[in-house]
């Protein structure tokens, strides 16, 4: 071969594999950007003294469980926020999804109990590093994992193995690592597929989402507010910080289907 053939072949190569990591991220479906969904996000649940400012009492939940309730919200799983937003399914009116960030215990302790009072699906993104672990705080261990998710009300999906602060400053080798470590001790343990990824501290960009699909996830969450609908691709999902718009997650979603 010539060099001139040579590298004529090299970059037909090189491009082809550069487009199969910068090409189009999988799309939401265009019927489900016509409906208006929020999903929620909170960090570790505490009995009355909050230790970090992203904490919730276990009176704020309960409060914001029963306004979820009074306003008829109807809270779904993850399995049918996928449905909707990549095949188009169809979802009940104010539909919200409930999420859990970082695997504290507090989440088994005192946020699972007011998920079976009131009996909303939750979706858990746990870091495998520190399951059974105490750090600052102590974390739920795969016994307690495996009560939740056997309820049939908890979902237990990828959050990194040691939920590094920015993954985008990672070379590409760690990322990978983080990414598909974490997702096959979480299926091994639990016997089912993992699908979803929630962005550490909700750092992403375009390489990063596109190395979280190459790696086998359908769904990422950021924590940029507003209707998952309207996300940029099935790998940028927007999600409410409740820390800061629960009030506002509320606002938008019952007004935008206000009359309907």
């Amino acid at each position: 071969m010539t060099s001139r053939l040579l590298g004529v072949w090299l970059m037909i190569v090189l491009g082809d594999s550069l487009s199969a990591q910068t090409g189009p991220l999988p799309p939401v479906n265009s019927k489900a950007r016509h409906d208006y969904v929020a999903v929620l996000m909170w960090h570790d649940v505490v009995a009355d003294r909050k230790e970090v400012w992203f904490d919730t009492t276990v009176a704020e939940l309960r409060s914001q469980f029963a306004e979820i309730k009074r306003l008829r919200c109807n809270v779904v799983s993850l399995d049918a926020l996928y449905r909707h937003l990549d095949d188009g399914d169809a979802l009940p009116p104010r539909p919200m999804v409930l999420t859990f960030d970082d695997n504290n215990r507090g989440l088994y302790e005192r946020a699972y109990p007011l998920l079976k009072e009131y009996h909303f699906p939750a979706t858990l993104f746990v870091h495998t590093n520190y399951i059974g672990v105490t750090t600052s705080k102590p974390h739920c261990d795969w016994r307690m994992l495996m009560e939740m998710q056997n309820s049939g009300l908890v979902t237990i999906q990828g959050h990194s193995c040691s939920h590094p602060a920015d993954m985008r400053l990672l070379p590409p080798a760690e990322v990978d690592k983080e990414l598909i470590d974490s997702k096959a001790l979480i299926e091994r343990h639990t016997g089912r597929p993992v699908v979803a990824f929630a962005y550490t501290e909700g750092h992403y960009d375009d390489a990063l989402a596109h190395a979280v699909a190459r790696d086998g996830y359908k769904l990422a969450f950021t924590e940029d507010w507003g209707n998952a609908g309207a996300s940029r691709n099935l790998l940028m999902i927007h999600r409410y910080s409740i820390h800061k718009r629960f009030s506002q997650a509320l606002n938008d979603l019952i007004g935008a289907w206000r009359g309907r």
